[in-house]
Order: C-alpha cells, then structure tokens, then sequence
C-alpha cells in the first residue's frame, strides 16, 4: 500500500495566493502533472533486485493550488500524467485516482499520455497554464502558447542540505569544481520543503550532473553551522548507474553550479583535499575505504539480474513503446558487463596514463548541450526518476526539504 507523506500546511498562506494569482490571472483552464509534481519518489532496487518505488514527500504547495483552483467554479482542473493508463488501472491501490482521492483531490478529469509527450493532450484540452516537474515536457511544450512551470519553484529552500559520494560502477567517485569558489565538492544541495533527504540528494545530483542515482544509503548526519544559521547535513552513498568511461557523455553540466567533473579514484582522493569544500573533507575517509570488493563476478551477476528484471517490468508496464528506427524491436535485456578498474576501455592500455578523468567545459558549451538534450528528447526516457512511477510499493520516508546551489558548509 503506497504511504502518502503531506505536510500539515491545509490552506495556501496569503503571500503564496497573490503569488499564484499573478500566474493563473484570467487563465480559466489549469493542469498539473502527477509524479513528482504533487507526490514525489524515486525508483530503487530491493534485495532481491526487484524494481520499486520509494516516496521521496509531497508538494503541499501545488497540493493546495490545485484544491483552490478546483473550488473555483470559473476554473477547469486537469491531471495530465505520462503514465500508462491499462497499467494503472492493474493496480488499483496505486492508481493515480487513488491517491488522488486519499490527497483529497477531484480535479474535473484525469488523463493519460503513456509515456508519450503531454503537449498533444493539454492542446486538446484547452489547457492554457500546465505544472510539471519534467523539463523534457518544459521543451515540448515551448511555442505551443501554453506556459509552463516547475512545481519546485513555488517551493523554499529549508536548512536541511544533503550531499553524496556517487560512485560509478568502475568505482570512481564523481567530483565537481563548483563555479563560485573554485572549490572540489560532491554534489547535492539544499532540500525542498516537503520532500526526503534522500529525495534531495537524487535531485540535486541530477540537476547538477544530468546523471541517475540508485542504491542510495546513509553515511551519517550533522548539525553545522553555515552563513550565521544552522543546518543539517546528511551525507550518502549511492552508485551511479555505469562505468566513469561510458558517464562521460551522459553528463550533463549545470555550468551554473559546477564547471568541470572529475571521475577519481578513491585511493587518489588526497590530491583534492588542498582545495575541496568542508563537505568534501567530512566524507574523505569514507571515499578512501571504499574497495573493488563488490565489483567481483558474483555482483556483476547480481547487477545484470536487477537490469533484466528491471527493463522486462519496464517494457510490461508501457514504457518505451515508442521505436525509433532503425531500431524496430526491443533491444535485448541483457546488461553490459562492467569491468573492474584497471579493465577495459578506460584503464587497459593507459591505466598508469591518468588517475582521473578530467572533463573541462569547451567554449561550444551551449552547442553541445543543445545536441545532448535533443538526443535524450528523442529516446525519451520513461524510467527517470519522477517519470513512470509507481505500479509497484512505495515506503515512507522522514521529511527533508533543495536548491541547485552546492549545499551548506562549516
């Protein structure tokens, strides 16, 4: 049974309805997304590598906006999910209309885009004003006369901060230089109003790096003190999702928040320690003490269990339906194997050459991002964090609360 977590704010305050009055104005018809726009998770792996959902908190704010405009009778309310609808009527308990009803939410119709873009629907719809998480639908939706807005965006930063060691499969740790001091730092930042640290963490490194988090777990907590107020600092593990050779052109950079990423070995660690963020130095040791011991036959075969499973559930729950030739049918189900360190393309003949990889930003930045994120439109992905969600358990999570902006320090 899906556990909602909603904060205990029921009404909007009067500052957050001047504020959203401004933006819906005259605008009669409304539509929210569902997947972290209202509720928020993340999908993981459990022990036995199945595929679930975890709740990463709730966004009271669009919660309450979407309550007030239903309760305006000048106003038409839609839910317009990329979910598939045979898949979420499997699975009754955890169908949108059903979380909906325990939010206490009725908008004026539900609708389904099955992992397809929602902007054909909100046109057909009459939808002028549409809230979403998802900035692949931001792009879509751009020069159709719809405006559209991030539901994060209504939301305020908190003094809770959480930051993570990302370590690629290859087990190299991620490392940015953050933009306004210089700095080496891990990612992260601050929370959101509403929404799990662990939730954070996965978000942040997102926004931040473009790149997908799983495994995440808990290193340890801290109370600092940071620019004259305190703040709590969790700080996690968590495995990137490839090998640091095959992430290079996955990495999308937020050149506002970091200018170059560097994959480091743990051992070499040390080397950053002269210019890195206190909340780097906090998990140095924790850097260090990670081993290859998990990166022996017996996980490799854990992994490309979890990835079949996870990619067959995938295909039987409407994702990527959508076959851009020349790839007419579905692509295996297998995983690439990964290989250790000192393996491979990246270590094989010049393993000795670099202990890092070092990524600067080219002056053809803007070019480039342009190029990679038409690419990721085009094989549109389903299975992102906050994109096809939950058909399957979801477990409770204490509340958190993020900006893109490196996290608090000491």
């Amino acid at each position: 049974m899906i556990k909602i977590r909603i904060l205990n704010e029921n009404i909007i305050t009067e500052q957050e309805k001047i504020t959203l009055s401004q933006i819906v104005g005259e605008n009669s018809v409304i539509s929210f997304d569902f997947d972290n726009t209202l509720v928020k998770s993340y999908p993981d792996f459990d022990d036995d590598g199945e595929l679930i959902y975890i709740n990463g908190g709730s966004n009271a704010t669009m919660i309450n906006l979407m309550k007030h405009l239903i309760d305006d009778p000048s106003k038409k309310v839609y839910l317009v999910t990329s979910r598939s609808e045979e898949f979420d009527q499997k699975t009754p308990e955890q169908s949108v209309k059903a979380q909906l009803d325990k939010l206490g939410v009725q908008p004026d119709g539900i609708f389904f885009t099955n992992s397809q873009p929602k902007v054909t629907k909100l046109k057909e719809l009459g939808v002028e004003i549409h809230f979403d998480d998802d900035r692949m639908e931001h792009g879509d939706i751009q020069g159709s006369g719809i405006q559209s807005f991030y539901p994060d965006d209504f939301l305020e930063d908190t003094n809770q901060v959480s930051k993570v060691v990302a370590v690629t499969l290859d087990n190299k740790v991620l490392i940015l230089k953050r933009a306004d001091t210089g700095e080496m730092d891990i990612p992260g930042g601050h929370g959101k109003s509403g929404e799990t640290p662990e939730f954070t963490a996965i978000r942040e490194t997102l926004e931040e790096t473009g790149l997908d988090l799983f495994g995440i777990k808990e290193i340890m907590s801290k109370e600092v003190d940071f620019k004259g107020r305190k703040e709590q600092i969790t700080y996690f593990y968590a495995k990137l999702n490839n090998t640091s050779q095959m992430l290079i052109d996955d990495v999308d950079l937020d050149t506002d928040e970091n200018t170059e990423f560097y994959f480091v070995e743990p051992q070499n660690i040390d080397e950053y320690m002269s210019n890195a963020t206190n909340n780097l130095k906090n998990v140095s040791n924790e850097v260090k003490s990670l081993t290859i011991d998990e990166h022996t036959e017996p996980f490799q075969r854990k992994m490309a269990a979890k990835h079949r499973k996870y990619m067959n559930q995938m295909f039987k729950s409407g994702g990527f339906k959508k076959k851009m030739g020349p790839y007419n049918q579905n692509p295996p189900m297998g995983r690439s194997k990964s290989a250790p360190p000192g393996f491979g393309a990246i270590g094989e003949a010049k393993k000795q050459e670099k202990k890092a990889i070092k990524v600067k930003i080219n002056q053809n930045l803007d070019e480039k991002r342009k190029k990679k994120r038409k690419k990721r439109k085009k094989r549109r992905k389903t299975a992102k964090y906050g994109g096809y969600y939950p058909y399957f358990d979801l477990y409770d999570g204490s509340g958190g609360d993020s900006g893109g902006d490196g996290g608090g320090g000491e």
